[in-house]
């Protein structure tokens, strides 16, 4: 009985680890697998745009105007109708004919007559037209070569004076050098004579 009881526990043993392995086999070879993927789509929301007036900023545009360099003409144009600020610029002139501020023509000493007529233009200043400034400049002219002729020939005949002058004192000088020559030979005349005298008194010149 002893050995009938020990073969049948070890017979149990060896069944329940029979079935333990079975068991364990069928659930490695029998799991589920949940092959179902969970696809989430994307959705992109676009927030609305804030339409308040706190949330727009106002970005001030500058615009920048090409400005083109104006003609000495075109500056000078500007002064029509007022002879002070024309004839404040040197390079404009101003004709009462119409009242206009024209660029003075470069190269020529008086404006031409088709351009302005000489009693009406104005330049430098307003009180003094191109007609009465060439009479007033031909006067002033003729007073300059007039006072520079004098000056030369005074300054010619001072000279012929001077050298006169100084010839006459040459030539008094020359006299008086010649006086004083003139009284030392007669100095001299006597005293050899005086000594020839006194060499013959004394016996000490010899007879020819």
């Amino acid at each position: 009985m002893g050995a009938f009881g020990t073969s049948t526990s070890v017979c149990i043993l060896l069944l329940s680890l029979f079935v333990a392995q079975s068991v364990g086999l069928t659930n490695t070879t029998t799991k589920p697998t949940n092959s179902t993927p969970s696809t989430t789509g994307s959705t992109q929301t676009t927030a609305p745009a804030s339409s308040s007036p706190s949330a727009q900023t106002s970005t001030p545009v500058t615009t920048t105007a090409s400005t083109t360099p104006e003609t000495p003409a075109q500056e000078c144009a500007k002064h029509n109708g007022s002879c002070d600020d024309c004839v404040s610029d040197s390079k404009c002139m101003y004709c009462y004919t119409d009242n206009s501020c024209q660029l003075y023509p470069t190269g020529k000493v008086l404006p031409p007559s088709d351009m302005c007529a000489l009693d009406e233009a104005r330049w430098g200043v307003c009180w003094l037209n191109f007609e009465a400034l060439i009479i007033a400049m031909s006067v002033i002219g003729g007073i300059i070569i007039i006072g520079i002729t004098t000056i030369c020939i005074c300054c010619c005949c001072c000279r012929g004076r001077k050298k006169k002058r100084y010839q006459k004192e040459d030539d008094k000088y020359e006299q008086q050098k010649m006086e004083r020559k003139m009284r030392q030979d007669e100095r001299r005349t006597e005293r050899k004579g005086k000594l020839d005298e006194i060499r013959r008194k004394y016996g000490l010149v010899k007879d020819p």
